[in-house]
C-alpha cells in the first residue's frame, strides 16, 4: 500500500512544488526589441529623449530650440535657448553660411563654447537641428547632437516643458572652418557625371522635376539623384529610420561609401539633414553645396535637367 501511494503521489508532489516555485519566482522582463539606433556608425550624433531628460541640469550641455520664436515662447525643453535658423546664413549674402566672426559672436551669445555639448531640436524631424549641427561641424565643433524625434517625441512622452527663458553667460567660441564638408558651385559642376561622385538632390520630387519652381529656372542639377530628405525619418515620431533601412535606401540609388557625395536642396537646409543622415550611418566623403538651388537655379550659366 505504501509503495503504491508513493509511486502515485511522488510525481504529483513534484508537480505541485514546480507550480508553486514558478508562481513565486520573479517574472522575467520581456525581451525588449533592439533599439532603432543599433547599427548606426555614429550613434553619438543623436541624443535620445531619455538621455537628455537625465542631463537637463548638466552645465556642460546647451540645448538649442530651433523652432519659430512664438512656439518656443509657448513652451520648450527646460534650459533651452532659442535660435532662429535664418541666422545661420550670412545676413549680407543669404546664399552662404554665416561667416566665422559672426558665428563666433552668435555662439557666444547662446553660451556655447568650444567645450560645450550642443543638443539641437525642432519639430520637423531634425531639419533645422541638422542645419545647426552641420554649421557647427563646418566650424570645427564636434560636440553636437540632434535630438532624435525632437519636440514631437519629447512632448508625446509627456516630458517636462517650461516657458521660462534661461539666462546664459557669454562663452568663448573659436571657429575653425573645415573646407572638406562644404562645396562650391564650380566643384559641383566638376562632379557632374563623374563616375566616382554622386550628387544628391534632397528636395521634393516636384522640385526635382521642375514642376515646383522656386528660382528663375526649375529642374535639377544634371546627374543628380533625388532622395527627398523626409525619407530619412519616420512619419509618426519623426525619428531617424533604422540604420539598415537608411543604408538600403541610399545604396539602392548607387550612393555608396566609396564615392564622393555632394548634397543640395533649395537653401542647403534639407541638404544638411541628408548630410547628417549619411554621416550617422558611416559615410565619410560628404560635402554640402551651400548655395544650392537658390544659387544654381537663379544663374544662366549653370546646366539643368528636367
Amino acid at each position: 500500500m505504501r509503495r503504491w501511494r508513493g509511486g502515485r503521489l511522488l510525481p504529483l508532489l513534484l508537480l505541485v512544488l514546480a507550480l508553486v516555485g514558478a508562481s513565486c519566482a520573479p517574472l522575467r522582463p520581456a525581451v525588449a526589441p533592439a533599439p532603432a539606433r543599433e547599427g548606426y556608425a555614429h550613434p553619438e550624433l543623436l541624443a535620445e529623449t531619455d538621455w537628455l531628460a537625465q542631463h537637463l541640469e548638466d552645465p556642460a550641455i546647451r540645448i538649442v530650440d530651433m523652432r519659430p520664436r512664438d512656439q518656443y515662447q509657448a513652451g520648450h525643453i527646460p534650459g533651452a535657448v532659442h535660435l532662429d535658423g535664418a541666422r545661420l546664413k550670412d545676413d549680407a549674402n543669404k546664399l552662404y553660411v554665416i561667416p566665422p566672426d559672426k558665428f563666433e559672436r552668435l555662439m557666444s551669445e547662446l553660451g556655447i563654447g568650444n567645450d560645450t555639448t550642443v543638443v539641437a531640436y525642432d519639430a520637423d524631424g531634425g531639419l533645422w537641428a541638422a542645419r545647426l549641427w552641420w554649421v557647427l561641424d563646418y566650424y570645427g565643433h564636434t560636440r553636437a547632437k540632434v535630438l532624435n524625434g525632437g519636440w514631437v517625441k519629447w512632448t508625446r512622452e509627456n516630458r517636462p516643458t517650461t516657458t521660462a527663458e534661461p539666462k546664459v553667460a557669454p562663452a568663448t567660441f573659436t571657429a575653425r572652418p573645415n573646407p572638406a564638408v562644404i562645396c562650391t558651385l564650380d566643384e559641383v559642376k566638376a562632379a557632374i557625371d563623374r563616375p566616382n561622385a554622386v550628387i544628391i538632390d534632397a528636395r521634393s520630387p516636384a522640385e526635382y522635376s521642375g514642376t515646383d519652381v522656386r528660382a528663375k529656372r526649375g529642374g535639377h542639377i544634371p546627374s543628380a539623384v533625388n532622395i527627398d530628405w523626409r525619407q530619412n525619418i519616420t512619419e509618426d515620431l519623426k525619428v531617424f529610420k533604422p540604420a539598415a533601412e537608411l543604408r538600403q535606401l541610399y545604396e539602392s540609388k548607387g550612393i555608396t561609401k566609396d564615392k564622393e557625395i555632394i548634397t543640395y536642396c533649395q537653401t542647403a537646409v534639407r541638404a544638411a539633414h541628408t548630410f547628417f543622415t549619411l554621416r550617422l550611418i558611416g559615410y565619410g566623403q560628404i560635402r554640402n553645396y551651400d548655395g544650392s538651388w537658390a544659387e544654381w537655379g537663379n544663374r544662366e550659366d549653370t546646366p539643368i535637367q528636367r
